[in-house]
Formats: structure tokens, sequence, C-alpha cells
């Protein structure tokens, strides 16, 4: 009711406005007629009142005030004074001024100058054109006035026509860095940079339009008084960041970087664009509220030939960063472009060159340059974080990305690669904390690969401890310590204490997350928790095919094996060379009691992962399986481990299992007793194996799972 009455003082008060110029003998402007009539019916809320037009940022009056023409250079726009101006000083605005119109969005203001929109948008970024941002708006809800175009414009028209092309004009350009190679100018702008002449009007005849003008700001500012403590209060709900005196956050939320190409196909350089893009994927983790698509989902993309959009669009992001890379000599030139998919525009590009001894400078300059792009501020902790590659030492950084490349592959081989090449950049460098985080990943992988897990994992430790003593702000190594303590030392406690701080440092950690889910899914009791949790890492990254498999892994491990099924058929599909959906199926139909399926598809993970000995397992299942059914798989399969063991090492749980399901408990017990003494990391599922479901009424089973510690 207050505020009815408020507006229908408004209402008169502009009545009386109008009026008032009447009996002057001025003509009003169209818009200001049409708002009389409107407020005489009281229509929309918005559209029923002048002041209401005039508080709207888009309002702006095309007709020049009585008397006044319009001058070459103007292009007719108004010198009327907006109530608008008044209102943003008040609020601590930008104001414009009598003679000047406002441009409401980067065309217009490209338009201005008779450039393109990348252009523009870049000269706001290196040159601080004087461009404003909507309060509460995206980062493209923009808008400038053409008086400070104007002053900023002044003395730089030779500068910028040397610098920019013309509307519609490509650009393709270069950055220096490091001192290396010099910068490639843009082509001579086409179109000239248009001149505003500006007038003045008389002190008479803006009396005549001041004095209404001060009487509608005093009306304004009673109405705001008498209401605006809800509003201000709902603005604060919005955007809690600006009760507490902080920067708002604009920018996209989620970005994808795919994999660099290399230009000339040089096998011996695939290292260094997987590289590039690898160190690009975790210098954008750093940005403040940015979600950044982890290798395995964009990976899947590296070497074909696909549209940005359409990637972007499956990957689930607003932003995705492509570019190529080409070695000649001891020169290295990189692209790189930053595409906006929800309308496929290029947001930023830049092609930068110099001697492959300063890769480390580039790659500096490249993180540091998408960081700006996607973010207007950036603390200066957040931009060292972004900036940061680890070393100085360019040798020490390139064996690093070689051990990254190897350690990717995921062979036996590949891993005893990376192990080496981590070990040659310490060698290098013995400061560089992510060598030594590298190298605590390869050793944690090897007992995936028949390595030998009493020695693998405490070097594992021991690298991942090294890595947080020279980096405290690293995430991954407190993973890594998590994964490790709770599958082989069997600290549970101190396991998931690691991992907490790992999602503490990183809540966007996919990898995290879906470790985490992976250990307290075999502990048994948990398996809510754990699909929770894997859950959040496919929310963080959608398209990994890794954590597609642990969701497929968790089912078997809760008995539900058709959802298992389910998840692991549909996951073979989109990715068919992905090994482990295989492995997952093995064991879905092995639960199911479908063995021949299972044989096809331990097969095909043999096949698919080029791991031999696992390819001899399912040669071993399918001979047995052809003479004596299941229970000749299960024979043959476990004189096949056993013979193995004489050489290198094998698991003593996974014979405890083919002879649990076999039937045989005693050599079952006495296989996991040989476990427990070995310290087998796969005790951790003792609760969650089907296999081993006949022998968990016995005394002996009940007993064994009391000594390693798991909840019974």
């Amino acid at each position: 009711m207050r505020i009815a009455q408020r507006i229908r003082v408004s209402l008169l008060a502009f009545d009386w406005i109008l009026n008032f110029h009447k009996s002057l003998g001025i003509k009003l402007p169209a818009r200001a007629r049409a708002s009389r009539v409107l407020s005489s019916r009281t229509a929309h809320f918005a559209g029923f009142c002048p002041c209401f037009q005039i508080l709207n940022p888009m309002y702006t009056d095309a007709s020049p005030l009585p008397g006044q023409g319009t001058e070459p250079g103007t292009t007719g726009h108004n010198r009327t004074f907006h109530l608008s101006g008044l209102l943003a000083r008040l609020m601590g605005q930008p104001s414009p001024s009598n003679s000047e119109r406002r441009l409401d969005s980067w065309k217009e203001i490209a338009a201005f100058f008779g450039r393109d929109e990348r252009t523009v948008r870049r000269w706001e970024t290196e040159r601080e054109l004087p461009v404003h941002r909507v309060p509460g708006g995206g980062r493209s809800s923009v808008f400038a006035y053409s008086n400070e175009l104007a002053d900023w414009l002044k003395g730089r028209t030779q500068e910028l026509n040397a610098d920019a092309p013309a509307f519609g004009q490509a650009e393709d350009h270069q950055v220096e860095f490091a001192g290396a190679d010099t910068v490639q100018p843009f082509p001579p702008a086409r179109t000239s940079v248009p001149t505003v002449v500006m007038k003045s009007s008389s002190p008479s005849r803006l009396a005549v339009w001041l004095i209404p003008l001060v009487l509608a700001v005093g009306l304004i500012v009673f109405l705001w008084i008498g209401h605006s403590t809800s509003r201000f209060r709902a603005l604060a709900d919005r955007h809690p960041s600006s009760a507490e005196g902080q920067d708002f956050y604009h920018g996209p939320e989620s970005i994808a970087v795919l994999p660099f190409t290399n230009e000339r196909g040089d096998a011996n350089i695939d290292y260094l664009s997987d590289g590039i893009t690898e160190s690009l994927i975790g210098n954008l983790a750093h940005v403040p509220h940015l979600k950044v698509r982890s290798r395995d989902s964009v990976f899947r993309y590296k070497g074909k030939n696909v549209e940005v959009r359409t990637v972007g669009n499956n990957l689930g992001v607003s932003v995705v960063v492509s570019g190529r890379v080409m070695l000649q000599g001891d020169t290295i030139e990189i692209s790189a472009e930053l595409t906006d998919v929800r309308d496929n525009t290029e947001i930023w590009g830049h092609r930068y060159t110099g001697k492959s001894a300063n890769i480390i400078s580039l790659q500096q300059q490249i993180a540091g340059d998408i960081a700006g792009k996607l973010r207007s501020t950036l603390s200066p902790a957040d931009e060292q974080q972004v900036t940061n590659q680890g070393t100085r030492d360019a040798k020490a950084y390139s064996l690093y990305l070689k051990g990254r490349y190897a350690w990717n592959k995921r062979t036996r081989a590949t891993l005893e690669t990376a192990i080496s090449y981590f070990n040659q950049a310490i060698a290098e460098d013995p400061e560089y904390a992510l060598a030594y985080s590298g190298l605590a990943d390869a050793y944690s992988s090897l007992p995936f690969f028949w390595g030998n897990p009493s020695e693998d994992y405490a070097k594992s430790n021991a690298a991942a401890r090294k890595a947080l003593e020279l980096d405290p702000t690293l995430a991954h190594p407190h993973a890594v310590l998590g994964s490790n303590e709770m599958g082989y030392d069997w600290d549970l406690a101190g396991g998931e204490a690691e991992f907490k701080k790992a999602i503490e440092i990183d809540p966007n950690d996919a990898t995290a997350h879906q470790w985490y889910a992976e250990n307290i899914g075999t502990l048994g009791g948990r398996e809510q928790e754990a699909l929770a949790e894997i859950n959040r890492a496919h929310q963080l990254d959608p398209l990994s095919p890794i954590i597609t498999r642990v969701i497929g892994s968790i089912r078997v491990s809760a008995r539900q094996y058709d959802e298992a099924i389910s998840v692991c058929k549909e996951l073979e599909n989109e990715n068919p060379t992905f090994a482990t959906a295989h492995d997952c199926l093995a064991y879905a139909y092995w639960g199911k009691h479908m063995y021949p399926q299972v044989i096809e598809e331990w097969k095909a993970y043999g096949q698919l992962s080029g791991n031999s000995d696992e390819s001899e397992l399912a040669a071993a299942l399918e001979q047995g399986f052809r003479s004596a059914g299941w229970r000749g798989s299960l024979t043959q399969v476990i004189e096949t481990l056993q013979t193995r063991r004489k050489t290198k090492y094998s698991s003593p749980l996974s014979i405890a299992r083919f002879y649990a399901d076999l039937g045989d408990k005693d050599q079952a017990f006495q296989w996991l007793d040989t476990a427990y003494q070995e310290h087998d990391w796969l005790l951790m599922g003792l609760n969650t194996y089907f296999q081993l479901d006949p022998l968990r009424s016995d005394p002996r089973f009940t007993e064994l799972v009391r000594k390693v510690g798991l909840p019974q």
C-alpha cells in the first residue's frame, strides 16, 4: 500500500514536470510524451513511469535537445542529461555526461571503432579500453560511453591502425616471450576511426532541464528509501560475496583443454604436445571457481578431427582450449585458442614462438594468458599457482613430461620407463616436487601390473612424502598416500585422513574422489558412501572412462551384477578400446555364473591392455573350460598362477579366490594366510569379494578380517 501511494505521487509529479516543460514551450522527446500516456493507465510496472524508464540502463533517447541539431560525426546521438547518470554517481558507478551516448554491447563498441569484437575485447585487456560491466551480469554484459571512448582514442589512431585489423578482418599474431623472436604486428586497418564532435548546451537551456531533473531525483530517492532495504538484502543473498566486500565472480565455470595437435606428426615430440596439454590442465585447476575436465576425458579426442563446439557440448563445458605444437630444430611454435562453445565464438588466440630451451617461460605465459582471459582478476597467490611449472630447469621439465607420457600408457614396461625419466628429472633438479609426485604415481601403479607390493608401495610413499615436503600445496600426493595407506598399510584412519586432505586442498580433483570411492567401496558396509563419492567424481568429470569403470566395480562389490553389466556395457560401447571396461564385465559375469562370457571378456581385456600376463590367464581359462567346464578353468588358472610365482610376484589372494570358488576351503585359507604374511594389498577386499562367500561362516575367516583391521 505504501509503495502504491508513492507511485501515485511520482505519477503526479511527472505530470507536473511535463506540464512545466509545456508551459515553457519545450517539446519533449517522443518517448517522454509516450510515458505520460502510459502513466495515466498504470501500465506494466517497468514502463508506466518515466523515472523507471530513465533508471533502465538500456534507455537512451535518440532525440536532440530542443534547439539543437546533430553535428557531423555525432551520428545523431542525443545530448540529454540522463537521470541514470546521477544515480550512477550516487551508487559509485561511472556517470555519463551530457555529450555522450551509451553503447550497450561489444558489437556496438566494435562498430563505434569500425573494428571486430575480438579486437576491442583485446584492447580492454591490453590497452585499458574504458569498458564497464553491468552489475550482476556475466563477462559479456558490458557497456561503454562514447565520450570516454573518444577521450581514450586521442593520440592512439596511428598506433591502433598498426595494431589491429578492420572490422571483419582476421587476426593472426605472435607474442614475444623470454626474449625470443619479435612480435608480428597486425595488418593496417581498412576502416578509419570515427571522429566524435562534442557540442555543449547553453546554460539557460540546461537550467530548464536541470530543475525538473533535480526534482525527479529527489522523488526517486524518496521512493527508494521507502522500500530499498529488502531489495538490497535480496541482492546480498544472491551475491553473498558483495556483503563481505569481495569481488563478484565473472567468467566460465567449466573448461576442457583438448590434446594439443602435434603439427608435424613427429612421434619424437608427441610427449611434448601431450605434456603441454597436461600441464595446462594442472595449471588451470588453480583458477578459482573453475572446473577443469581431466586428462582421461579429453584424451579420447586425441588425433580426431572433431568440431570444438561438439566436443565442448559432449564434455559439458562452456569453454574449450585447443592448440598446436610444432618443433623445428631448437625453435618451438605453439598456437592456442579459447572458444566459447555456447555460441561457437573464439574468445582469444595467440601464437607463441621461441627457443625450446625457454619452454618453461612459454608454458608460464600461456597458462597466465589463458587464466587472465577466464578471470579478469586473479590474486597474486592464484596467479603464482596458475603459472607455476614446478621447476626452472628446462631439461628436468622435459624429462618430467616424458615420464608422464610413459606413465599414461600404463603397461609394466612403460611404468618402468616412467620411473627412469622421473629419477632423471630429480637428478637434474632435486627440488622438483612434481617429479617426486610422478614417481609416487608410477610406483603405486606397479602392483597392478605384477609388481612387488612390499617394495613398490614403500617407494611410492617415500616419493609422495618428499613431494609434499618440497611443496605442501600439492593435493595429489595426499591422494596417493591415502590409497597406499588404506590398501597396503591397512591404516584405514590414516588413509582416509590423507584422502580428505587431498580433497580439502583441491575439491575439484576428480581422481582423489575416485580413489577414495574405490577404497571405501572395498571395505564392506559403505557401498552407499562409496557410490556418493564416485558420483561426485563423475559430476566433476562425466566422461572419464576410469571413473565409470569404478562405478561398475562398486556395483559388483555390492552384488548388483546387472547394474554393473549395464554400466560397463555402455562404457564399452562408448570406448571400444578401453580395456578395463572388459575387466569390469568379466567380474560381473563371474558373479552371475555366466562363465563363457567371463572368458570372452577376459580375452578382450588381455588383448586391449597389451598385458601378456592377463592374456595368459584368459588362455588358461579357455583351455580348462573346453576340457572340464568352469572347474577346469579354475584348476588351469591356479596352476598358471602358481607357476608364475616361481619367477615373479603373483598375488596369493588371487589364488585363494580361485580356490574358494572351486570349493577347496583348506587351500583357500592356506593362500589367504600367505597373503596376510606378504601383506597382499588385495586383502582390503576380504569383505566384498564374492568368490570368498563360501568361507565367511568359517571362524578362520572372521579372525583374518579382525587381524587386517577391517570392519566386521
